[in-house]
């Protein structure tokens, strides 16, 4: 029930987002009009009078508790080989064989991989070790529960089951959790040409000592009997600039598409170097003072709490990559550190940005101060809200959500809950950067896609 009052809320919410974007819409004449969500889907009250004449049944592999009405599917857990894996012996694959062979006599063994390749290497170390009758088949519909055959299928499942007549192990008990492999290739930075082949004619390239050119192509010209190619410019005026090809490293591409070239000879070149230098100057000595500024200033020390870190972070559904730990431990390193943190964690949509900042605000939540997140959306404030919710479930954390969805009676209760210090992670759109909105002891703030808030908000963010 509490399920379904949670999808009700998020339909009427979605529901009340388009009524609100279609309001605000310039074309008057827009023929996008929203249905209510009643004319649609069940309401709850319904729902629970529909459910009440039913018999309802829950799949679970947990054991059930005194006087429920349990159905039994008489399915358990099947065996992971990991003590067979620990060990250097190489005895793996012969207690495999052993366990299927066992099996076999009971009926069918189906072994589910996570890929062709994956299937295809399995299949031949099993024939390594014995097992030479192995069928390929699609879905558990290709072998008869009658039929003692050993398959291969690529199947979707992370852990294998056992019922009286079927066995089904997956990779994930015979060779552990998956690798997470990058094949990524890091990209060198723009900067000096190394190679010809990354100029094409009318390019626009920058001589580090006179200027900006235009590459209109490579000429063979003889020297003292010596042939040699040279790369030949254009600048203002139609002049020209010859430089021979060993000489790559003075050009560097220029960022643009069209430019004003430079005159050869002339000193505006050599003015521009100089007025850029001046300008970098300001910029870095305003930067280093900032640094030194954030640097000099001390804050409080966040550490994770020994024993109930691991748990929460076991909550977790999935399998950490790489760069998602390096990333947590980077900000984990920072809240440590003493000194202000001020970190862009960079990643695609679904890459576990998210993650990091539920075990930030973990830590500073635990030790007694203030989350803030600001999102630019009242779908994204309520998608996190629960988020935050789910994993936080059974924590001493009260955590809120502000924004135009909530009510004005709620709004100001929330407030007063903020300022007293009663709330320790709020999640929140533009309204959180509200003057009205006084915190108690702010320790962190999370800002989820920074690029939708404009120079105001962040400068009312750096205030904080």
């Amino acid at each position: 029930e509490i399920e379904i009052e949670k999808r009700w809320e998020f339909i009427k919410e979605q529901y009340q987002n388009r009524v609100y974007s279609s309001d605000k819409m310039d074309n008057v004449h827009s023929t996008y009009n929203p249905l209510n969500p009643e004319f649609l889907y069940i309401k709850p009250e319904r729902w629970a009078s529909l459910l009440s004449k039913r018999d309802i049944y829950s799949i679970s592999a947990l054991q059930a508790f005194p006087g429920q009405k349990v159905k039994n599917f008489k399915v358990h857990t099947g065996r992971n080989f990991a003590p067979e894996r620990q060990q250097k012996s190489g005895i793996l694959f012969k207690e495999i064989g052993l366990h299927i062979r066992k099996k076999l006599l009971q009926g069918p063994v189906i072994i589910a991989t996570y890929s062709l390749g994956s299937r295809d290497r399995i299949r031949g170390m099993l024939n390594d070790n014995g097992l030479q009758e192995i069928k390929l088949i699609d879905d558990f519909t290709a072998v008869s529960k009658t039929q003692s055959v050993l398959a291969l299928a690529v199947l979707p499942i992370e852990n294998g089951f056992e019922s009286a007549d079927l066995t089904v192990i997956s990779e994930q008990d015979i060779l552990g959790d998956r690798l997470i492999r990058s094949s990524r290739k890091i990209k060198k930075p723009l900067s000096a040409i190394t190679d010809l082949n990354v100029l094409s004619l009318g390019d626009y390239v920058v001589h580090i000592e006179h200027g900006l050119g235009k590459y209109v192509g490579l000429d063979s010209i003889e020297t003292l009997g010596v042939c040699r190619e040279y790369l030949n410019l254009e600048y203002d005026g139609g002049d020209k600039l010859l430089i021979p090809v060993e000489n790559l490293e003075v050009l560097t591409k220029y960022g643009q598409d069209t430019g004003v070239l430079d005159r050869l000879g002339s000193s505006s070149w050599q003015g521009k170097k100089a007025r850029l230098k001046k300008r970098l100057l300001v910029v870095a000595e305003k930067l280093i003072g900032l640094a030194a500024e954030r640097a000099l200033k001390s804050g409080a020390v966040f550490r994770p709490p020994d024993i109930i870190w691991d748990e929460f972070c076991s909550r977790f559904p999935y399998q950490e990559t790489d760069d998602q730990i390096n990333a947590i431990n980077d900000v984990l390193g920072d809240l440590e550190s003493g000194t202000p943190m001020d970190r862009l964690i960079c990643g695609d949509v679904g890459f576990g940005k998210t993650e990091v900042a539920l075990r930030a605000a973990f830590v500073v939540g635990m030790a007694g101060k203030q989350v803030a997140m600001v999102v630019p959306t009242t779908l994204l404030c309520r998608q996190h809200f629960q988020t935050f919710c789910e994993r936080f479930r059974g924590l001493p954390i009260k955590i809120a959500q502000l924004s135009r969805f909530v009510t004005n009676s709620r709004i100001t209760q929330i407030k007063k809950e903020i300022r007293a210090g009663q709330l320790d992670i709020i999640v929140g759109t533009h309204a959180l950067l509200s003057d009205s909105v006084d915190f108690f002891d702010l320790g962190l703030v999370i800002i989820d896609e920074e690029q939708h808030f404009g120079v105001m908000h962040k400068e009312k963010l750096k205030n904080l």
